[in-house]
């Protein structure tokens, strides 16, 4: 019965998202779009490629840097990782990129699911940081509009204000005891995850590491800042880069949470009102989004698939590499003769 009604629901999305592009593809305005792709420089558009996977190449460092606490693999490796999780995210809705990437980390190294999960939140904590950033510049260069710099002031106040309550929260925090009986519930699992996972957190985000991941993560919006604007002049767009880095900020104030695979379609209305709110042409701002799709998205998905195939398909060695002790929640068990790990087990090396 669960497997028809999970057929039945997978079906339905496929139609679904069938029905969405169609109807995308008819209201697409041909005409001006292929006039922009067909006139669009080769070579501003292949160094707009290169700012791109300059831009990956910052978020595998953060990465990087955040694993290395874990004993975790060479740079190489994480940055495959890092190019099969914007290939999901390219292909699916949501953010299957993030699941996928500790799936596929904790697989290659043998480090625990919790612990990868860990790393991946702070990156993602950190890029938050790093568009605040951004926004703030712009702030100062061009004349946003006041709300969007309120918004982005209380924003870093949020962020602040629970960044030090979860640090007063973890220095104050007593254990907490588990009775033995209700160790194998899937509530108090599931909560000895999100503990485990907060552990990690907190003993992996030394200053300094959260230094270089944040000199990383400007490096890495700089480079699409600098990848729009390629684009954008190799079609003889006149957005400028000021009206490039409105378009960046304008399109990734959702990107936590992506609705259609690859953010296809919301990714070129939000293009294409920025640049019809600075006074251009709306059926050619939707040529330059798709083309900013063409070269971000399509070579990086289709060398991200091969490094998946390659991946995924390799079988993991019978016996784990030796890692340093990592940090565990404080969750003591009423168990008189008996203890529970707090890790999963390894499960297999990469080399």
């Amino acid at each position: 019965m669960k497997t028809r009604v999970v057929r039945y629901l997978r079906s339905g999305l496929i139609a679904l998202l069938a029905v969405g592009i169609a109807a995308y593809v008819r209201r697409v305005p041909w005409t001006p779009v292929l006039g922009a792709v067909r006139h669009a420089s080769i070579g501003l558009l292949a160094l707009a490629l290169c700012f791109h996977w300059i831009a990956l190449t910052g978020k595998a460092g953060i990465w990087w840097t955040f694993l290395k606490a874990l004993g975790g693999p060479c740079f190489t490796t994480v940055a495959r990782g890092t190019l099969v999780g914007a290939t999901l995210n390219s292909l699916f809705v949501g953010s299957s990129g993030e699941a996928g990437r500790v799936l596929l980390m904790s697989r290659l190294t043998g480090i625990p699911s919790a612990s990868v999960l860990s790393t991946v939140v702070l990156e993602r904590a950190v890029d938050l940081v790093g568009f605040l950033t951004l926004l703030a510049w712009a702030a100062l260069l061009f004349p946003i509009p006041h709300a969007a710099t309120v918004g982005a002031c209380v924003t870093v106040g949020l962020v602040a204000v629970i960044a030090g309550a979860q640090r007063w929260r973890a220095c104050h925090a007593s254990p907490h005891r588990l009775d033995a009986s209700e160790s194998r519930s899937l509530t108090v699992r599931c909560r000895r995850y999100v503990l485990s996972v907060f552990a990690s957190t907190r003993d992996i985000a030394t200053p300094r590491r959260v230094t270089i991941a944040i000199g990383l993560t400007l490096l890495d919006w700089c480079s699409e800042w600098i990848s729009y604007s390629l684009v954008a002049r190799a079609a003889g767009f006149p957005i400028g880069m000021r009206g490039s880095l409105l378009a960046l900020l304008a399109v990734n104030v959702g990107f936590l949470v992506r609705v259609t695979p690859g953010n296809v379609g919301v990714f070129e209305l939000v293009y294409a009102t920025v640049a019809h709110s600075l006074g251009l042409p709306y059926e050619v701002a939707i040529g330059v989004a798709l083309m900013l799709h063409l070269v971000q998205d399509v070579p990086t998905a289709l060398l991200g698939l091969s490094l998946g195939l390659r991946f995924f398909s390799r079988e993991a060695p019978s016996s784990a590499r030796t890692r340093p002790p990592l940090a565990q929640p404080s969750v003591v068990m009423n168990a008189p003769s008996s203890t529970v790990p707090h890790a999963e087990p390894a499960r297999g090396t990469w080399s």
